[in-house]
């Protein structure tokens, strides 16, 4: 008698997990506060003197090189973005900054889109441009690209950047700098990105 009672029990139990899932199985999918490799340090700044940090589903600029007007396809769920700007004084000429990137998407196939986006971006660019493969996570890219002082362009400007792949997110390291020195450099960004992919399991899956 004591052995049915235990069934019934058991059994109702069952139903009701499944008709009422926890709480925790129906949270949508979601960037953890301080998941990205420098944002401990970005909220430490809470002024805003060298840091900034945005997160969101709506931002719009992705850090990548372009060299055409073709528009990428903002499908990703979540997005957390930090700036780090040493100077922080308006002077664009002087201008020197890095940041990172993370976007998750809802699958993996749109977050392999997101890479394809910045390969055919990179096309358009023809010589201008010096694309890496670093071979990182499910799928990598990166890239610089200097523009020289001319009469037409009296600022020159360097960008670089590496975005890695791991199941549904993609996480971005970047940096530019016009006539000033570069803060970073691509092995930086590589080093970054092979850290960043491990973490990304968590987030996207493996």
């Amino acid at each position: 008698m004591n052995t049915k009672k235990i069934t019934l029990l058991t059994g109702g139990a069952l139903i009701t997990a499944l008709l009422f899932p926890p709480a925790a199985a129906l949270a949508a999918p979601s960037i953890p506060k301080n998941f990205l490799l420098y944002e401990k340090e970005a909220r430490k700044d809470t002024k805003h003197e060298h840091w900034l940090l945005n997160e969101g589903s709506n931002l719009i600029e992705v850090e990548n090189i372009q060299c055409s007007n073709a528009k990428l396809k903002k499908d990703w769920i979540a997005r957390r973005d930090l700036t780090y700007d040493p100077r922080m004084d308006g002077d664009e000429k002087r201008s020197t900054e890095r940041g990172e990137q993370v976007f998750l998407f809802a699958k993996a196939a749109a977050a392999e889109k997101l890479l394809t986006e910045f390969r055919t971006r990179l096309t358009k660019c023809g010589n201008l441009v010096k694309v890496i493969d670093p071979k990182i996570g499910d799928d990598s890219v990166g890239a610089s690209r200097a523009t020289k002082k001319t009469k037409s362009n009296p600022v020159p400007q360097t960008q670089q950047f590496v975005a890695v792949r791991k199941g549904a997110a993609v996480a971005i390291y970047w940096d530019l700098h016009n006539d000033a020195p570069a803060i970073r450099t691509l092995t930086k960004h590589q080093a970054d990105a092979t850290k960043m992919a491990a973490k990304l399991c968590s987030i996207g899956g493996c």
